[in-house]
């Protein structure tokens, strides 16, 4: 629990619901947080579909994973 970091990955969300497009846009020093980060995304594969009225063929989303770190308030 002394390890501290967090971890930003990209993705696209196709219109029926695959997940592609995954990668590390902001890594942290700790490999295993990068490693850890990216395979939560791609075991998630597929999801949910997007909603008949998304504007667009896919969503582009970036989350970011903190562990042991409290996120910055907005």
């Amino acid at each position: 629990m002394s390890l501290r970091g967090h971890v930003s990955v990209s993705f696209n969300v196709q219109k029926d619901g695959r997940i592609t497009d995954v990668g590390v846009v902001l890594a942290s020093a700790v490999d295993a947080f990068n490693n850890s980060s990216f395979n939560a995304i791609a075991a998630s594969n597929p999801t949910l579909p997007l909603p008949p009225e998304y504007p667009s063929d896919r969503a582009f989303i970036t989350v970011t994973f903190y562990y042991n770190e409290t996120p910055p308030s907005r």
